[in-house]
C-alpha cells in the first residue's frame, strides 16, 4: 500500500479509514477473499446457515410486535457479500411467506445512507468493530491522542485531542483510566446511532459484534486496548505491519452504545452472548432439523465443520455479543 501522507502528522482514525476503505487500496474495497478458509477470519454467517435461521425466527417475532402492519424494512448495516441477508430472506420465504412478502430488504454499506422512515429491523454483524477509531493514552489523569508521523516509516507521538467528543466518550465508556493505558474511541459509532435515530420511525435494532460493557472491560488488564488485526487466520498486534492487506478491528464499547442510544429514548435489553441468543430463538430445533437432513453424512463434511466453528465452546458464539434495542416500538 502506498500511503498518501509524507512528512505529515495524522490521527490513527484517518490511517485506519484509509487502510480499510480507500477505494483503490483499501482492505474491504479491494481484497478478493476476506472471510472463510481462503480469507483472514470467519464470521458467523460464513460458518453455517443456522445462524441466519435463528435470526430470521427472531425477526418474525419482532415484526409481530411492531405497532402497525407491514411493509417492513429489513436494513442490514455492512452487508458485504450478502450471505447473511440472503439466508435470512430464504428462511423467511420458506417458513414465514406472509412476512416475507411484506419485507423490503435494504443492504447499507459504510458511506451509504440508510432509508428514511424505517419501520422494521436494523441489524448488523461485525459492522461497528470495523469502524475507524481514534486511539488515546491516559497521562496523569489527562487524555492524549495518539498521532502518526509518516516519513518513510510510521512512528507514533502524542498530542492534544482533535475532537472534544473524545473526552465525552472516555467519561461515558470508562469509569476510570489507568496511567499509560491505551483506549479506542469510536466516534463514528456514535454518529451512526444518531443518524439511525433520525431515520427510524419504529424499529428493533440488533447489533452482533465483539465488544464489552464496563464490568467486562475492567475485569481484564488491557494496557494496549482492544485493537487487533487479522491476516491469514493469524492475530497480528501491529496495525502497521500489512497496511491494506490485513483487517483492523477494535472491540465495540457497548457501554457507550447503550448510554448514547438511551439518551435518544431507545430501550436496551441486557447485553448477552450470541450463544444465549441462538438458544432463545430455536437453535435446538434447527440442530434437530440438520440431523434429520443428514448433517453427519460424509458428503456434508464442510457444513459439519462450519457448524462446529459456530458452536464450539469458547468460540465465536461465546465471544460475540448480542444487543437488542427498541426504538419507538
Amino acid at each position: 500500500m502506498i500511503l498518501p501522507w509524507k512528512n505529515q502528522q495524522i490521527t490513527f482514525e484517518r490511517f485506519m479509514d484509509f487502510c480499510l476503505y480507500d477505494l483503490e487500496q483499501g482492505y474491504y474495497t479491494t481484497k478478493q477473499e476476506i472471510f472463510g478458509p481462503e480469507g483472514d477470519y470467519y464470521t458467523s454467517p460464513y460458518t453455517h446457515q443456522v445462524f441466519a435461521y435463528c435470526l430470521a425466527d427472531a425477526f418474525v417475532h419482532y415484526f409481530q410486535l411492531l405497532s402497525r402492519p407491514g411493509p417492513f424494512h429489513l436494513v442490514e448495516l455492512g452487508a458485504g457479500e450478502g450471505f447473511l441477508g440472503r439466508d435470512i430472506l430464504t428462511r423467511l420465504q420458506d417458513a414465514h411467506p406472509r412476512i416475507f412478502e411484506g419485507v423490503n430488504y435494504c443492504p447499507v454499506e459504510l458511506g451509504e445512507d440508510p432509508p428514511e422512515g424505517i419501520h422494521g429491523i436494523v441489524f448488523s454483524n461485525e459492522f461497528f468493530d470495523a469502524l475507524p477509531v481514534h486511539r488515546v493514552r491516559a497521562r496523569e489523569s489527562e487524555i492524549r491522542e495518539i498521532y502518526l508521523h509518516i516519513d518513510g516509516g510510521i512512528s507514533e507521538l502524542e498530542g492534544e485531542v482533535t475532537d472534544p467528543r473524545i473526552l465525552e466518550y472516555m467519561k461515558t465508556g470508562f469509569r476510570e483510566w489507568k496511567e499509560g493505558h491505551e483506549y479506542e474511541v469510536n466516534l463514528k459509532m456514535i454518529e451512526m446511532v444518531e443518524d439511525l435515530d433520525r431515520r427510524i420511525d419504529s424499529a428493533f435494532v440488533l447489533t452482533v459484534d465483539y465488544g464489552y460493557d464496563w464490568e467486562e472491560y475492567q475485569a481484564i488488564d488491557r494496557p494496549q486496548g482492544t485493537l487487533l488485526c487479522y491476516h491469514r487466520h493469524q492475530v497480528v498486534t501491529d496495525p502497521y505491519a500489512n497496511p491494506g492487506r490485513q483487517d483492523i478491528t477494535a472491540h465495540v464499547n457497548f457501554e457507550v452504545m447503550t448510554r448514547t442510544s438511551e439518551k435518544l429514548g431507545w430501550k436496551s435489553e441486557p447485553l448477552t452472548t450470541q450463544r444465549v441468543f441462538l438458544h432463545k430463538w430455536g437453535l435446538e430445533k434447527h440442530l434437530e432439523n440438520e440431523e434429520a437432513r443428514g448433517i453427519l453424512n460424509p458428503e456434508r463434511l464442510e457444513e459439519r465443520l462450519g457448524l462446529k466453528t459456530l458452536l464450539i465452546p469458547g468460540g465465536i458464539s461465546d465471544t460475540m455479543k448480542m444487543l437488542v434495542q427498541q426504538v419507538r416500538v
